[in-house]
């Protein structure tokens, strides 16, 4: 058993924007508890290992890193990835942004500030998801 930390912080639904000041007044995740994270992660795990038993991946084994969490789960593996991410969001009070990273750096930086965050610990051989607590801002 190698047991291996990681920490993740699940992709952004939606934020509302108070554009006069300068705030964000909303942000919600796309998973918002541990037991989210845990099912997220665990369907993820499934998927990866459904493929790699019809063959899916001929070159090389999967990852758990890689394969995993770059692929199927909706989480970044850091803040800085999840308000990178290139998918479209709701962003209310803003118009015309439907990106976290189109938003002005005074707005990002609150966006980065508010995510909230889960350590994960997983054994790196079975991918078995052994532990997670919400990280604390």
């Amino acid at each position: 058993m190698s047991i291996e930390t990681m920490e993740v912080f699940p992709m952004i639904h939606s934020i509302t924007v108070d554009k006069e000041n300068d705030l964000i007044t909303e942000l919600v995740q796309d998973i918002n508890d541990v037991e989210g994270v845990r099912q997220n992660l665990l369907e993820a795990v499934a998927t990866v290992q459904m493929y790699e038993r019809i063959k899916f991946y001929p070159l090389a084994p999967p990852t758990f890193i890689e394969d995993v969490m770059g692929s199927f789960a909706q989480m970044g593996l850091s803040k800085h990835i999840t308000i990178s991410d290139n998918t479209y969001h709701d962003i209310f009070g803003f118009p015309g942004c439907t990106r976290v990273w189109e938003l002005p750096l005074v707005l990002r930086d609150q966006v980065e500030e508010a995510l909230v965050g889960y350590k994960v610990n997983y054994d790196s051989d079975s991918w078995e998801i052994l532990e997670i607590t919400p990280l604390k801002n």
